[in-house]
């Protein structure tokens, strides 16, 4: 049997001048933002077979030996003149169309399957896990991105989108609106209705009914800035969402702010899973999501969002929320973001984790997010994803994510450089275990000084309590760098 899960990305407006950034992951690019231009996401497919899904009521196709029944669903080769497109009724022009993969995707770790999809301010949204043979047949659908040069209007007005194809025969799902209002692209909720709602939120007087969790996380790849890692975690079930005509709809964003020691704003930073299909029956101007799901698979809404930006050395207050819509949950945590002499050793933050799987040969290297895009935690071909969650119960996987920077590695020289770790309990300081030292030698990248390194940690020695993880990295010079922590539980 053949199934289909389908995920429209923003549509977004900018007339300021931005640049559009390198996606690092090809499978999951986001939507990009180009000075004066929209950026149409669109999924076109068999008429006859979305018919098809339909009648049966749900979204499977019949089992068929034939296997370009698969590649028939979707739709490719198609051009402009196969497109019409209308702004508040009128027809525009369209400049270009393009191809692109799709913007969700299936996921294998060391838990199961589950989907991910790039949102439109650039972050990873992640759905619950679900055993691998569930997802197997499941058909992602790649989309077209079609652009146009948009009619003036008035800052912050927004404008009903409609696609329609020119032959009879193809059906398309596109998003239906777009607001005009100026911003980056990591903060494309700023100005609209959803994104003024995420700032009540945040700093509202009212407790949050979602449990949110908050990890934040430099790596020092920068003299001038640190690349600060974020992780939020919620429970999918306390989220608001809607089942119609075997559609779950949903609308979930995330808003973060930065605030330097002195209270003034450094960053803010925001983000949405998806948007709204082009239906006739849209009653809001939030950004909806929706996805095709049977009933039985409505667990398929994000519990956990990570994303990554540039701040400069300093103290910061990093502040979180996240909303359905109707509800929110917010947190914030203490940032150091510390100095970073390039021309001597040194370690990064811990991040850690219990969540990890194989990716290719070919990881994304620096000059993918050149540009700002999503750079994965990848150490010898093992990507770590790390958690905002640092409870582990016995015999659970503990991993460990850190980046060590060595300058006398890019003169190819003898010195050798070792990482130490050792648990301590939290309370009184003792030594817990005391790790065997770990040459990162099998950890270098050509042509970086920066060494990505992912551990284990065996847990089952350890009693239920408060501990520290801590790493140092040392060379064969006698230089030794100061040692890092990160706080964990077993419960």
């Amino acid at each position: 049997m053949t199934r289909r899960i389908t995920l429209s990305s923003a549509l977004l407006v900018s007339f300021a001048a931005l640049c559009p950034w390198v996606p690092v992951i090809s499978a999951q690019d986001p939507i990009r933002v180009e000075s004066h231009q929209v950026l149409v996401p669109a999924e076109v497919f068999d008429k006859h077979l979305y018919t098809q899904m339909e009648n049966s009521n749900s979204f499977e196709l019949p089992s068929a030996p034939d296997p370009r029944l698969r590649d028939a669903i979707a739709v490719r080769n198609l051009v402009a003149r196969d497109f019409h497109l209308f702004e508040d009724g009128t027809g525009q022009r369209i400049q270009n169309v393009t191809l692109e993969h799709p913007a969700i995707s299936i996921v294998r770790d060391n838990f199961g399957s589950h989907f991910e999809i790039m949102g439109s301010g650039g972050g990873r949204w992640a759905d619950p896990d679900q055993p691998t043979t569930v997802l197997a047949d499941w058909v992602l659908l790649p989309r077209y991105v079609i652009s146009y040069i948009p009619p003036p209007s008035l800052e912050g007005s927004c404008h009903q989108i409609k696609v329609k194809m020119t032959r009879n025969n193809l059906f398309v799902w596109s998003r239906s609106e777009y607001c005009n209002t100026q911003h980056s692209a990591f903060d494309p909720l700023k100005g609209t209705e959803f994104g003024k709602q995420l700032e009540d939120d945040l700093s509202s007087a009212e407790s949050g009914k979602i449990d949110l969790t908050l990890q934040a996380v430099p790596f020092y790849t920068y003299a001038d800035a640190a690349r600060v890692y974020i992780k939020l975690e919620f429970p999918w079930k306390s989220l608001k969402y809607e089942v119609k005509h075997e559609t779950l709809y949903a609308s979930i964003g995330a808003l973060l702010m930065v605030y330097n020691k002195d209270g003034t704003l450094a960053a803010r930073f925001s983000d949405f899973a998806c948007c709204d299909n082009d239906e006739d029956t849209k009653s809001s101007a939030k950004p909806q999501s929706s996805r095709a799901h049977s009933p039985q698979n409505t667990s398929q809404i994000p519990d956990r969002y990570e994303t990554q930006f540039d701040l400069p050395p300093g103290e910061y207050d990093v502040r979180a929320v996240l909303s359905d819509g109707e509800n929110f949950g917010r947190q914030q945590v203490p940032l150091a973001v510390d100095s970073f002499d390039t021309k001597q050793l040194a370690i990064s933050e811990i991040a850690l984790s219990r969540r990890f799987r194989k990716v290719s040969p070919e990881s994304p290297t620096e000059t993918n997010r050149a540009a700002g895009g999503y750079l994965p935690l990848v150490s010898k071909g093992v990507e770590i994803t790390p958690t905002a969650d640092t409870r582990f119960k016995t015999g659970e996987p503990l991993y460990a994510y850190f980046e060590v920077y060595e300058p006398q590695l890019a003169a190819k020289s003898a010195i050798t450089v070792e990482a130490h770790l050792r648990v301590v309990d939290a309370k009184t300081g003792n030594l817990k275990m005391n790790l065997q030292a770990v040459n990162v030698a099998p950890y270098i990248k050509a042509g970086s000084l920066v060494i990505p390194i992912a551990r284990g940690i065996n847990l089952r020695n350890l009693s239920y309590g408060a501990y520290q993880l801590e790493i140092r990295a040392s060379n064969s010079m006698g230089k030794s760098t100061p040692w890092r922590a990160a706080n964990f539980s077993i419960e």
